[in-house]
């Protein structure tokens, strides 16, 4: 509240150059400060990039401009006037690297996973969290919040719609929601166009597994025998890609969604609800469920890649499946987007310096000794790109044709 008697200030803070400007034409007045004219406190307000200063005297206000900086200011005597501006050009500063480590050493950071723990999104996310307080200003402590349903959209509408927008949340995200966007879901409220991308922390590489007691070893023996596969949410890939098998090439498939993120799938597949899985990473085979594919409990039966991975063994890629050109281009629109595997983003509000901050000690972290080395220890893929390059791949995701994307709605059935 505006202290009795007093009259509030406000500066714009839009950049630098703009305090540039108005300290360079209020310097020239420096020797009013030996005046001792009144009393002028000044604080920032980093939610609304403004400096606000409080001065003791007259409380009818008029409008005025000094170098292009918004302002209000009492009306009095010009030695006024000029004490009060010199102050603010005094105290306010033109970088706010200050107030950026300020706001992280009292404020946790948190990473949102739209699904549940133990999953492929999870485990990233908490990896990232060991590592990524340590590269910001201020250190902050890392929290994972986990919020499942929908196959992730559920935490990326209350992300984008509800969520702080002051850059203390960060979500991981999913390749299927930009998607799920692209074809139009109608659960969708969020614009990944508008999202403040901080980077891709790994292009991974993804598939389907698939209970180890079945005997099956190929997704083209459900040609004739049916497979029963677990999914989370319908915009999840884990319900997409055997829908578009399902649907696009006549396999035997029957999906079972409604699981709270595929951890939860493999469970039930132990206990044989159900049969098989998608959503299954290379970095996930290769790391923290390497052994259950090497005693043959979890079976590769189909790859997502352009190439084939090793971790995937014999299992067929995707597109050798293909019976033509068209659906080979159906194939790519669906499973492109998974070479953005986890993309890692603020809230479209939040502050360009904590932005910027952000992205500056994401960039750090994937690329530090200490981050490499956990990675190997414990097998997972770390492949990442930086903020301007997860941008150029979600521009160049969002050039697909018209034509293509009603193909694929066409295909997969979406409604």
């Amino acid at each position: 509240m505006l202290p009795e008697g007093d009259t509030k200030l406000v500066f714009s803070m839009d950049n630098e150059e703009v305090f540039g400007r108005v300290v360079h034409k209020l310097i020239v007045i420096v020797t009013f400060t030996i005046l001792g004219l009144g009393e002028l406190t000044c604080l920032s307000d980093t939610r609304e990039n403004m400096r606000l200063c409080y001065w003791r005297g007259n409380r009818q206000l008029v409008k005025n401009k000094i170098g292009g900086v918004n302002m209000k200011i009492t009306r009095g005597s010009k030695i006024s006037m000029a004490a009060m501006a010199l102050s603010v050009a005094i105290v306010a500063q033109p970088a706010n690297a200050d107030t950026v480590s300020e706001f992280y050493s009292k404020t946790n950071l948190m990473i949102v996973v739209g699904y549940s723990p133990g999953g492929g999104a999870d485990l990233f996310a908490r990896f990232l969290a060991r590592h990524i307080g340590k590269h910001l200003p201020g250190k902050p402590n890392v929290i994972v919040q986990n919020m499942p349903g929908s196959g992730g959209i559920k935490a990326l509408n209350h992300f984008y719609k509800v969520g702080a927008q002051d850059g203390s949340r960060t979500i991981l995200t999913s390749a299927t929601h930009t998607l799920a966007q692209l074809l139009g879901r109608k659960k969708i409220r969020y614009d990944v166009n508008k999202m403040q991308w901080l980077g891709t922390l790994t292009q991974d590489t993804p598939s389907c597994v698939i209970a180890g007691r079945t005997g099956i070893k190929s997704i083209t023996e459900a040609k004739d025998r049916q497979i029963i596969f677990g999914a989370t949410g319908a915009n999840s890939s884990s319900n997409q890609h055997p829908l578009l098998m399902r649907d696009l090439l006549g396999y035997k498939i029957k999906i079972v969604t409604g699981y709270k993120g595929t951890a939860k799938v493999r469970l039930a597949i132990n206990t044989g609800e159900v049969d098989a899985v998608c959503s299954f990473w290379a970095s996930q085979a290769l790391g923290p469920l390497a052994s259950q594919i090497k005693s043959g409990d979890l079976v590769p039966i189909v790859q997502f890649g352009t190439q084939p991975n090793r971790a995937f063994g014999n299992a067929p890629v995707i597109y050798s499946l293909a019976r033509n050109d068209e659906e080979r281009l159906i194939m790519r629109a669906v499973f492109k987007p998974t070479e953005l595997t986890r993309p890692y983003g603020t809230a479209p509000g939040a502050p360009a310096d904590r932005v910027a901050a952000l992205r500056k000690g994401f960039w750090s972290a994937v690329n530090s000794p200490e981050l490499q080395a956990d990675a190997k220890r414990i097998g997972l893929i770390v492949d990442p790109l930086d903020y301007k390059q997860t941008l150029s791949r979600l521009a160049e995701l969002f050039k697909t044709p018209k034509s293509t994307i009603a193909k694929v709605k066409k295909t997969i059935r979406v409604k």
